[in-house]
Protein backbone atom coordinates (compact mmCIF):
# COMPACT_ATOMS: atom_id res chain seq x y z
CA UNK A 1 0.00 0.00 0.00
CA UNK A 2 1.48 3.17 -0.94
CA UNK A 3 2.75 5.66 2.38
CA UNK A 4 1.41 9.51 1.26
CA UNK A 5 4.24 11.91 2.35
CA UNK A 6 2.91 15.13 3.65
CA UNK A 7 5.83 18.01 4.09
CA UNK A 8 5.05 21.59 5.59
CA UNK A 9 7.21 24.75 4.73
CA UNK A 10 7.82 27.31 6.82
CA UNK A 11 10.48 30.54 6.43
CA UNK A 12 11.18 33.33 9.53
CA UNK A 13 11.77 37.38 8.11
CA UNK A 14 15.34 36.88 7.76
CA UNK A 15 15.57 34.39 5.22
CA UNK A 16 15.92 31.29 6.83
CA UNK A 17 13.55 28.06 5.48
CA UNK A 18 12.67 24.58 6.75
CA UNK A 19 10.39 22.20 6.25
CA UNK A 20 8.49 19.91 8.37
CA UNK A 21 7.28 16.10 7.28
CA UNK A 22 4.94 13.67 8.21
CA UNK A 23 3.37 10.33 6.61
CA UNK A 24 -0.09 9.14 6.08
CA UNK A 25 -1.34 5.16 5.10
CA UNK A 26 -2.52 6.05 1.88
CA UNK A 27 -4.85 2.53 1.94
CA UNK A 28 -5.28 0.45 -1.20
CA UNK A 29 -4.58 2.62 -3.39
CA UNK A 30 -4.48 6.34 -4.11
CA UNK A 31 -6.80 8.10 -7.01
CA UNK A 32 -6.42 11.34 -5.81
CA UNK A 33 -3.88 13.94 -3.04
CA UNK A 34 -6.56 16.18 -2.64
CA UNK A 35 -8.51 14.96 0.39
CA UNK A 36 -4.86 14.23 1.46
CA UNK A 37 -3.62 17.60 0.72
CA UNK A 38 -6.47 19.31 2.23
CA UNK A 39 -6.52 17.91 5.58
CA UNK A 40 -2.89 18.50 6.39
CA UNK A 41 -2.72 21.81 5.19
CA UNK A 42 -5.77 22.37 7.80
CA UNK A 43 -4.24 20.82 10.32
CA UNK A 44 -1.06 23.13 9.73
CA UNK A 45 -2.59 26.08 9.51
CA UNK A 46 -5.25 25.15 12.40
CA UNK A 47 -2.47 23.56 15.26
CA UNK A 48 0.90 24.37 13.34
CA UNK A 49 0.62 27.90 12.95
CA UNK A 50 0.02 28.56 16.41
CA UNK A 51 3.45 27.49 17.76
CA UNK A 52 4.99 29.74 15.54
CA UNK A 53 6.77 32.81 16.70
CA UNK A 54 5.09 36.53 15.18
CA UNK A 55 8.60 36.69 12.64
CA UNK A 56 7.63 33.14 11.32
CA UNK A 57 5.63 31.90 8.48
CA UNK A 58 3.66 28.87 7.24
CA UNK A 59 4.63 28.92 3.36
CA UNK A 60 2.08 26.06 2.68
CA UNK A 61 2.83 22.49 1.96
CA UNK A 62 3.12 19.23 -0.40
CA UNK A 63 1.99 15.70 -0.93
CA UNK A 64 3.67 13.06 -2.46
CA UNK A 65 3.68 8.76 -2.84
CA UNK A 66 5.47 6.68 -5.16
CA UNK A 67 3.55 5.05 -7.84
CA UNK A 68 3.33 1.92 -8.79
CA UNK A 69 5.43 2.10 -11.62
CA UNK A 70 7.88 3.96 -9.85
CA UNK A 71 7.33 7.36 -10.53
CA UNK A 72 6.64 10.19 -8.04
CA UNK A 73 3.40 11.89 -7.67
CA UNK A 74 2.33 15.09 -6.07
CA UNK A 75 0.69 18.41 -5.78
CA UNK A 76 1.69 21.33 -4.11
CA UNK A 77 -1.12 24.29 -1.89
CA UNK A 78 1.38 27.53 -1.41
CA UNK A 79 -0.30 30.34 0.49
CA UNK A 80 0.27 33.81 -0.81
CA UNK A 81 0.83 35.58 1.46
CA UNK A 82 2.19 33.20 4.09
CA UNK A 83 0.87 32.89 7.21
CA UNK A 84 2.46 35.01 9.89
CA UNK A 85 2.70 33.26 13.80
CA UNK A 86 0.64 34.61 16.54
CA UNK A 87 2.64 38.17 17.24
CA UNK A 88 1.14 38.53 20.91
CA UNK A 89 0.00 37.04 24.02
CA UNK A 90 -1.14 38.05 27.19
CA UNK A 91 0.37 41.20 26.31
CA UNK A 92 4.39 39.77 25.52
CA UNK A 93 5.45 40.22 22.14
CA UNK A 94 6.29 36.57 20.31
CA UNK A 95 9.60 37.05 18.83
CA UNK A 96 11.40 33.86 17.76
CA UNK A 97 14.10 32.30 19.40
CA UNK A 98 17.94 31.27 17.13
CA UNK A 99 16.26 29.66 13.81
CA UNK A 100 18.33 26.68 14.05
CA UNK A 101 17.00 26.05 17.79
CA UNK A 102 13.95 23.02 17.89
CA UNK A 103 12.07 21.58 20.18
CA UNK A 104 12.16 17.88 19.85
CA UNK A 105 9.04 15.82 20.02
CA UNK A 106 9.79 12.04 20.47
CA UNK A 107 6.46 10.04 19.04
CA UNK A 108 6.62 6.28 19.76
CA UNK A 109 4.08 3.28 17.92
CA UNK A 110 1.81 1.48 20.42
CA UNK A 111 3.93 -1.44 21.16
CA UNK A 112 7.18 1.06 22.34
CA UNK A 113 9.13 -0.42 19.68
CA UNK A 114 9.48 2.12 17.47
CA UNK A 115 10.10 5.63 17.55
CA UNK A 116 10.26 8.67 15.26
CA UNK A 117 11.11 12.72 16.16
CA UNK A 118 8.98 15.67 14.72
CA UNK A 119 11.62 18.76 15.16
CA UNK A 120 9.29 21.87 15.80
CA UNK A 121 11.21 25.25 14.86
CA UNK A 122 10.20 28.53 14.66
CA UNK A 123 8.66 28.30 17.85
CA UNK A 124 8.47 31.31 21.08
CA UNK A 125 11.46 32.53 22.37
CA UNK A 126 9.64 32.79 25.96
CA UNK A 127 10.06 28.57 25.73
CA UNK A 128 13.89 28.54 26.62
CA UNK A 129 16.05 29.72 29.57
CA UNK A 130 19.24 29.09 30.05
CA UNK A 131 19.53 26.43 27.44
CA UNK A 132 16.89 24.09 28.18
CA UNK A 133 13.25 24.32 27.50
CA UNK A 134 11.05 26.40 30.06
CA UNK A 135 7.31 25.70 30.13
CA UNK A 136 6.88 27.35 34.03
CA UNK A 137 5.93 30.95 32.43
CA UNK A 138 2.58 31.83 30.64
CA UNK A 139 4.08 31.61 27.40
CA UNK A 140 5.70 28.69 27.67
CA UNK A 141 3.04 26.92 29.35
CA UNK A 142 0.79 28.36 26.47
CA UNK A 143 3.02 27.08 23.92
CA UNK A 144 3.30 23.59 25.66
CA UNK A 145 -0.51 23.43 25.68
CA UNK A 146 -0.62 24.49 21.94
CA UNK A 147 2.14 21.39 21.35
CA UNK A 148 -0.13 19.13 23.11
CA UNK A 149 -3.07 19.61 21.33
CA UNK A 150 -1.00 19.54 17.75
CA UNK A 151 0.84 16.28 18.77
CA UNK A 152 -2.91 15.24 19.46
CA UNK A 153 -4.03 16.23 16.09
CA UNK A 154 -1.08 14.17 14.48
CA UNK A 155 -2.07 10.85 16.54
CA UNK A 156 -6.43 11.14 15.69
CA UNK A 157 -5.59 12.12 12.18
CA UNK A 158 -3.58 9.12 11.72
CA UNK A 159 -0.06 10.93 10.76
CA UNK A 160 2.85 8.74 11.32
CA UNK A 161 6.47 7.61 9.74
CA UNK A 162 7.82 4.96 7.12
CA UNK A 163 10.05 2.84 9.12
CA UNK A 164 11.06 -0.55 9.69
CA UNK A 165 8.13 -2.43 11.37
CA UNK A 166 8.65 -5.10 14.04
CA UNK A 167 5.32 -6.34 13.10
CA UNK A 168 6.47 -7.12 9.30
CA UNK A 169 10.37 -7.78 10.03
CA UNK A 170 11.57 -11.81 10.53
CA UNK A 171 13.94 -12.90 12.62
CA UNK A 172 15.74 -16.32 12.91
CA UNK A 173 18.27 -18.84 11.89
CA UNK A 174 20.15 -19.55 9.00
CA UNK A 175 19.59 -23.65 8.76
CA UNK A 176 21.73 -24.50 5.19
CA UNK A 177 22.17 -23.11 1.61
CA UNK A 178 22.39 -24.73 -1.81
CA UNK A 179 24.89 -22.95 -4.50
CA UNK A 180 22.77 -22.78 -7.58
CA UNK A 181 23.81 -23.69 -11.11
CA UNK A 182 23.90 -19.87 -12.19
CA UNK A 183 26.34 -19.02 -9.13
CA UNK A 184 23.39 -17.98 -6.72
CA UNK A 185 22.98 -19.33 -3.13
CA UNK A 186 19.30 -20.54 -1.71
CA UNK A 187 19.34 -20.49 1.80
CA UNK A 188 17.05 -22.14 4.29
CA UNK A 189 15.71 -19.97 7.16
CA UNK A 190 13.65 -20.66 10.02
CA UNK A 191 11.58 -17.95 11.70
CA UNK A 192 12.26 -17.66 15.45
CA UNK A 193 10.03 -14.57 16.11
CA UNK A 194 7.29 -15.55 14.88
CA UNK A 195 6.90 -13.61 12.06
CA UNK A 196 6.61 -15.28 8.87
CA UNK A 197 8.70 -13.81 5.89
CA UNK A 198 6.45 -11.72 2.90
CA UNK A 199 4.78 -13.81 0.19
CA UNK A 200 6.61 -15.88 -2.15
CA UNK A 201 8.59 -13.69 -4.96
CA UNK A 202 8.91 -10.72 -2.97
CA UNK A 203 12.30 -9.30 -3.21
CA UNK A 204 13.72 -7.86 -0.13
CA UNK A 205 17.03 -6.79 1.78
CA UNK A 206 18.19 -9.77 4.11
CA UNK A 207 20.95 -8.93 6.43
CA UNK A 208 22.69 -12.28 7.14
CA UNK A 209 25.31 -12.95 10.34
CA UNK A 210 27.19 -15.22 12.24
CA UNK A 211 27.18 -18.45 9.12
CA UNK A 212 30.38 -20.27 9.00
CA UNK A 213 31.43 -18.92 12.40
CA UNK A 214 31.04 -15.61 11.16
CA UNK A 215 33.73 -16.31 7.92
CA UNK A 216 31.20 -16.68 5.27
CA UNK A 217 30.67 -14.37 2.41
CA UNK A 218 27.29 -14.27 2.81
CA UNK A 219 27.57 -12.58 6.09
CA UNK A 220 26.48 -9.22 4.37
CA UNK A 221 23.16 -7.53 3.63
CA UNK A 222 21.78 -9.27 0.34
CA UNK A 223 18.80 -8.83 -2.14
CA UNK A 224 16.70 -11.81 -1.99
CA UNK A 225 13.90 -13.07 -3.25
CA UNK A 226 11.24 -15.41 -1.37
CA UNK A 227 10.96 -18.93 -2.46
CA UNK A 228 7.54 -20.50 -2.28
CA UNK A 229 6.78 -21.66 1.18
CA UNK A 230 8.28 -19.21 3.07
CA UNK A 231 11.35 -21.14 4.66
CA UNK A 232 14.05 -19.91 1.41
CA UNK A 233 15.52 -17.30 0.12
CA UNK A 234 17.39 -17.27 -3.08
CA UNK A 235 19.89 -13.99 -3.54
CA UNK A 236 20.00 -12.20 -6.70
CA UNK A 237 23.13 -11.66 -7.27
CA UNK A 238 25.75 -14.05 -7.93
CA UNK A 239 27.77 -15.11 -4.54
CA UNK A 240 30.84 -18.15 -4.84
CA UNK A 241 30.36 -19.92 -1.33
CA UNK A 242 32.14 -22.57 0.57
CA UNK A 243 30.32 -25.32 2.02
CA UNK A 244 28.00 -24.75 5.00
CA UNK A 245 29.38 -25.62 8.20
CA UNK A 246 27.57 -24.12 10.89
CA UNK A 247 24.34 -21.84 10.96
CA UNK A 248 23.90 -18.21 11.28
CA UNK A 249 21.25 -15.49 11.67
CA UNK A 250 18.84 -13.56 9.50
CA UNK A 251 17.36 -10.08 9.75
CA UNK A 252 14.57 -9.52 6.89
CA UNK A 253 13.45 -5.84 7.63
CA UNK A 254 10.31 -4.98 6.21
CA UNK A 255 9.32 -0.96 6.02
CA UNK A 256 6.21 0.17 6.15
CA UNK A 257 3.65 2.85 7.52
CA UNK A 258 3.86 3.17 11.09
CA UNK A 259 1.13 5.41 13.00
CA UNK A 260 1.45 7.84 15.93
CA UNK A 261 0.11 6.39 19.00
CA UNK A 262 1.62 8.63 21.92
CA UNK A 263 4.18 11.90 22.40
CA UNK A 264 6.44 10.55 24.66
CA UNK A 265 8.70 14.21 25.64
CA UNK A 266 9.94 17.23 24.56
CA UNK A 267 13.55 17.98 24.44
CA UNK A 268 15.61 21.02 22.75
CA UNK A 269 16.75 20.40 19.90
CA UNK A 270 18.74 21.56 17.22
CA UNK A 271 18.26 21.53 13.18
CA UNK A 272 20.19 23.53 10.34
CA UNK A 273 17.63 25.81 7.86
CA UNK A 274 18.09 26.35 4.36
CA UNK A 275 16.84 28.50 1.59
CA UNK A 276 12.38 28.92 2.12
CA UNK A 277 10.49 26.90 -0.13
CA UNK A 278 10.04 28.28 -3.60
CA UNK A 279 13.00 30.99 -3.61
CA UNK A 280 14.82 30.22 -6.60
CA UNK A 281 18.93 31.01 -6.24
CA UNK A 282 19.90 34.55 -6.79
CA UNK A 283 20.76 35.94 -10.38
CA UNK A 284 24.19 35.63 -11.34
CA UNK A 285 25.95 39.27 -11.46
CA UNK A 286 25.85 41.10 -15.00
CA UNK A 287 28.98 40.46 -16.77
CA UNK A 288 30.82 43.02 -19.63
CA UNK A 289 31.74 41.30 -22.74
CA UNK A 290 34.65 42.43 -24.17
Amino acid sequence: MPTIRLTAFFKDDDGHGWSETHDKDGGASVTSLTSFLAAFNSLMQSFRRPLLAGDAFYLGCRASYRTVSGAIAGDNVELDPPMRGPQTFGGADLDMTAPEAAVKMRFRNDASTARSDAYIRGMWSQTIRFGVLNFNTAEGAEWKRRADQYAAALITGGYGWLGVNPALTSRGQVTGYTQNAEGTVTLNLNPTNGVVLPAAGTKLAISFARINGSKSVLNRSLVCVIEPGGAAVTTMEQVAVSEFVTEGTYIAQVTGFIPYAALSYYRLSKRKTGRPFGVGPGRLPAKTLH
